[in-house]
Protein backbone atom coordinates (compact mmCIF):
# COMPACT_ATOMS: atom_id res chain seq x y z
CA UNK A 1 0.00 0.00 0.00
CA UNK A 2 1.61 3.72 -0.87
CA UNK A 3 0.47 6.30 1.21
CA UNK A 4 0.18 9.45 -0.33
CA UNK A 5 1.91 12.85 0.36
CA UNK A 6 0.10 15.49 2.13
CA UNK A 7 -1.58 18.34 0.37
CA UNK A 8 1.25 20.25 1.38
CA UNK A 9 4.66 20.25 1.94
CA UNK A 10 6.65 20.29 5.49
CA UNK A 11 8.23 23.52 4.33
CA UNK A 12 4.77 25.24 4.16
CA UNK A 13 3.86 23.48 7.03
CA UNK A 14 6.06 24.90 8.96
CA UNK A 15 6.09 28.62 7.90
CA UNK A 16 2.26 27.94 8.79
CA UNK A 17 3.04 27.06 12.15
CA UNK A 18 5.63 29.80 12.48
CA UNK A 19 3.27 32.69 11.46
CA UNK A 20 -0.18 31.45 12.84
CA UNK A 21 2.27 31.24 16.26
CA UNK A 22 2.93 35.30 16.06
CA UNK A 23 -0.80 36.16 15.17
CA UNK A 24 -1.61 38.42 18.82
CA UNK A 25 -5.20 36.95 19.45
CA UNK A 26 -4.50 35.62 22.81
CA UNK A 27 -2.43 38.31 24.31
CA UNK A 28 -4.90 40.98 23.27
CA UNK A 29 -7.47 38.74 25.04
CA UNK A 30 -5.81 37.51 27.92
CA UNK A 31 -3.80 39.79 28.68
CA UNK A 32 -5.22 43.28 27.57
CA UNK A 33 -9.12 42.93 27.78
CA UNK A 34 -9.94 40.48 30.45
CA UNK A 35 -6.62 41.32 32.32
CA UNK A 36 -8.16 45.13 32.51
CA UNK A 37 -12.00 44.13 32.95
CA UNK A 38 -11.76 40.89 35.20
CA UNK A 39 -10.88 40.92 38.93
CA UNK A 40 -11.10 37.18 40.23
CA UNK A 41 -11.45 39.08 43.59
CA UNK A 42 -13.89 42.07 43.55
CA UNK A 43 -16.98 41.07 42.50
CA UNK A 44 -18.67 44.26 42.34
CA UNK A 45 -15.88 46.15 40.17
CA UNK A 46 -15.58 43.08 37.48
CA UNK A 47 -19.61 43.39 37.29
CA UNK A 48 -19.30 47.54 36.96
CA UNK A 49 -16.50 46.92 34.25
CA UNK A 50 -18.79 44.53 31.98
CA UNK A 51 -21.23 47.22 32.58
CA UNK A 52 -19.50 49.94 31.20
CA UNK A 53 -17.34 47.96 28.01
CA UNK A 54 -19.73 44.92 26.93
CA UNK A 55 -17.82 45.59 23.57
CA UNK A 56 -14.25 45.45 25.24
CA UNK A 57 -15.34 42.57 26.55
CA UNK A 58 -17.01 40.57 23.75
CA UNK A 59 -13.91 41.51 21.63
CA UNK A 60 -11.72 39.71 23.97
CA UNK A 61 -14.05 36.65 24.16
CA UNK A 62 -14.00 36.63 20.06
CA UNK A 63 -10.66 37.25 20.10
CA UNK A 64 -9.94 33.65 22.49
CA UNK A 65 -12.47 31.73 20.30
CA UNK A 66 -10.38 32.81 17.13
CA UNK A 67 -7.27 31.83 18.98
CA UNK A 68 -9.02 28.27 19.82
CA UNK A 69 -9.83 27.62 16.14
CA UNK A 70 -6.15 28.60 15.88
CA UNK A 71 -5.40 25.79 17.41
CA UNK A 72 -7.13 23.36 15.29
CA UNK A 73 -5.00 24.76 12.43
CA UNK A 74 -2.08 24.33 14.56
CA UNK A 75 -2.68 20.69 15.24
CA UNK A 76 -2.57 19.93 11.75
CA UNK A 77 0.38 21.67 10.69
CA UNK A 78 2.25 20.48 13.34
CA UNK A 79 1.18 16.74 12.51
CA UNK A 80 2.57 17.48 8.93
CA UNK A 81 5.92 18.94 9.95
CA UNK A 82 6.48 16.03 12.80
CA UNK A 83 4.76 13.23 11.06
CA UNK A 84 8.08 11.48 9.80
CA UNK A 85 9.60 10.69 13.26
CA UNK A 86 6.70 8.72 14.30
CA UNK A 87 3.23 9.02 12.70
CA UNK A 88 1.15 7.74 15.19
CA UNK A 89 2.67 9.68 17.99
CA UNK A 90 1.93 12.62 15.99
CA UNK A 91 -1.49 11.68 15.33
CA UNK A 92 -1.99 11.56 19.42
CA UNK A 93 -0.42 15.10 19.54
CA UNK A 94 -2.76 16.56 16.93
CA UNK A 95 -5.55 15.41 18.68
CA UNK A 96 -4.50 15.93 22.46
CA UNK A 97 -4.16 19.79 20.79
CA UNK A 98 -7.88 19.34 19.09
CA UNK A 99 -9.01 18.53 22.64
CA UNK A 100 -7.50 21.45 24.05
CA UNK A 101 -8.78 23.72 21.67
CA UNK A 102 -12.29 22.00 22.46
CA UNK A 103 -11.94 22.47 26.26
CA UNK A 104 -10.90 26.12 25.95
CA UNK A 105 -13.83 26.82 23.78
CA UNK A 106 -16.16 25.14 26.49
CA UNK A 107 -14.65 26.89 29.37
CA UNK A 108 -14.74 30.67 26.97
CA UNK A 109 -18.91 30.31 27.22
CA UNK A 110 -19.12 31.04 30.92
CA UNK A 111 -17.74 34.37 30.14
CA UNK A 112 -20.46 34.24 27.47
CA UNK A 113 -22.60 33.66 30.89
CA UNK A 114 -21.36 36.50 32.60
CA UNK A 115 -22.16 38.85 29.88
CA UNK A 116 -25.71 37.97 29.85
CA UNK A 117 -25.89 38.01 33.45
CA UNK A 118 -25.00 41.70 33.11
CA UNK A 119 -26.87 42.88 29.91
CA UNK A 120 -29.70 40.45 29.31
CA UNK A 121 -32.75 42.66 29.70
CA UNK A 122 -34.51 39.34 31.14
CA UNK A 123 -31.89 39.09 33.68
CA UNK A 124 -31.47 42.67 34.91
CA UNK A 125 -31.72 42.97 38.68
CA UNK A 126 -32.32 39.01 39.04
CA UNK A 127 -28.57 38.20 39.53
CA UNK A 128 -26.13 39.38 42.40
CA UNK A 129 -22.27 40.36 41.80
CA UNK A 130 -21.07 37.07 43.04
CA UNK A 131 -22.96 35.03 39.88
CA UNK A 132 -20.94 37.46 37.72
CA UNK A 133 -17.47 36.20 39.73
CA UNK A 134 -18.29 32.91 39.71
CA UNK A 135 -18.88 32.67 36.13
CA UNK A 136 -15.26 34.29 35.25
CA UNK A 137 -13.51 32.24 37.52
CA UNK A 138 -15.13 29.01 36.79
CA UNK A 139 -13.49 29.98 32.85
CA UNK A 140 -10.51 30.45 35.02
CA UNK A 141 -10.23 27.24 37.19
CA UNK A 142 -11.15 25.16 33.65
CA UNK A 143 -8.55 26.86 31.60
CA UNK A 144 -6.14 24.38 34.56
CA UNK A 145 -7.73 21.40 32.88
CA UNK A 146 -7.37 22.26 29.54
CA UNK A 147 -3.98 23.69 30.14
CA UNK A 148 -2.91 20.23 31.31
CA UNK A 149 -3.73 18.76 27.78
CA UNK A 150 -2.32 21.45 25.76
CA UNK A 151 1.20 20.53 28.58
CA UNK A 152 1.11 16.98 27.40
CA UNK A 153 0.76 18.22 24.36
CA UNK A 154 3.78 20.23 24.36
CA UNK A 155 5.64 17.54 26.04
CA UNK A 156 4.86 15.02 23.67
CA UNK A 157 5.71 16.93 20.77
CA UNK A 158 8.87 18.10 22.13
CA UNK A 159 9.95 14.64 22.17
CA UNK A 160 9.09 14.17 18.52
CA UNK A 161 10.98 17.65 17.70
CA UNK A 162 13.79 16.20 19.69
CA UNK A 163 14.01 12.89 18.04
CA UNK A 164 13.90 14.90 14.71
CA UNK A 165 16.97 14.63 12.78
CA UNK A 166 16.15 17.88 10.99
CA UNK A 167 14.90 19.81 13.62
CA UNK A 168 17.25 21.27 16.31
CA UNK A 169 17.05 19.29 19.58
CA UNK A 170 17.54 22.66 21.38
CA UNK A 171 14.10 23.28 20.05
CA UNK A 172 12.51 19.82 21.85
CA UNK A 173 14.07 20.90 24.99
CA UNK A 174 12.26 24.15 24.90
CA UNK A 175 9.18 22.88 24.62
CA UNK A 176 9.31 20.06 26.52
CA UNK A 177 10.26 22.50 29.29
CA UNK A 178 7.28 25.25 28.21
CA UNK A 179 4.89 21.89 28.13
CA UNK A 180 6.08 20.79 31.77
CA UNK A 181 5.73 24.32 32.98
CA UNK A 182 2.10 24.47 31.64
CA UNK A 183 1.03 21.39 33.61
CA UNK A 184 2.81 21.97 36.76
CA UNK A 185 1.54 25.88 36.93
CA UNK A 186 -2.10 24.57 36.19
CA UNK A 187 -2.06 21.77 39.22
CA UNK A 188 -0.18 24.13 41.51
CA UNK A 189 -3.33 25.68 42.53
CA UNK A 190 -4.74 22.09 44.12
CA UNK A 191 -1.77 20.32 44.74
CA UNK A 192 0.94 22.89 45.59
CA UNK A 193 -0.25 25.31 47.06
CA UNK A 194 2.47 26.38 49.22
CA UNK A 195 4.73 26.41 46.19
CA UNK A 196 5.43 29.66 43.95
CA UNK A 197 5.41 28.06 40.58
CA UNK A 198 5.49 31.60 38.93
CA UNK A 199 8.81 32.16 37.95
CA UNK A 200 8.29 29.03 35.74
CA UNK A 201 6.21 31.02 33.09
CA UNK A 202 9.32 31.67 31.53
CA UNK A 203 9.66 28.56 29.96
CA UNK A 204 6.64 29.47 28.12
CA UNK A 205 8.99 31.55 25.78
CA UNK A 206 9.71 28.44 24.51
CA UNK A 207 6.87 28.14 21.94
CA UNK A 208 8.20 31.45 21.03
CA UNK A 209 11.40 30.77 20.21
CA UNK A 210 10.37 27.80 18.27
CA UNK A 211 8.36 29.70 16.20
CA UNK A 212 11.28 31.81 15.28
CA UNK A 213 12.83 28.89 14.32
CA UNK A 214 10.21 27.52 12.28
CA UNK A 215 9.58 30.95 10.09
CA UNK A 216 13.86 30.86 9.45
CA UNK A 217 14.94 27.21 9.28
CA UNK A 218 11.33 25.30 8.89
CA UNK A 219 10.27 26.97 6.25
CA UNK A 220 12.98 25.84 3.86
CA UNK A 221 13.31 21.95 4.94
CA UNK A 222 12.40 19.42 1.46
CA UNK A 223 11.20 16.89 1.71
CA UNK A 224 14.05 14.87 -0.19
CA UNK A 225 16.60 15.68 2.03
CA UNK A 226 15.40 13.90 4.81
CA UNK A 227 15.15 10.37 4.23
CA UNK A 228 12.71 9.19 6.87
CA UNK A 229 10.17 11.35 5.74
CA UNK A 230 10.63 9.66 2.08
CA UNK A 231 10.37 6.00 3.94
CA UNK A 232 7.21 7.17 5.51
CA UNK A 233 5.87 8.70 2.37
CA UNK A 234 6.72 5.97 0.06
CA UNK A 235 6.22 2.66 1.87
CA UNK A 236 3.76 0.98 3.85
Amino acid sequence: MIKKQSSISMGTAALITGLTLFVPTSPYGEFYVFGKLIDYDDAAKTTQNLLQQPQLFLSGIYAMLFTFLKDVLLAWTMYIFVRPVNALLALLGAWLRIVYAGLSIVALSNLLTAYQLVHMPALQGAFENEQVLLMVNARRFAMNLAFIVFGSYLVLGGVLIYKASYISKLMGVLIILAGLAYILISLQPYFFKEYNLSWMMAFYIGELVFGIWLLVKGSKIKESNIAEYQRLTTTN
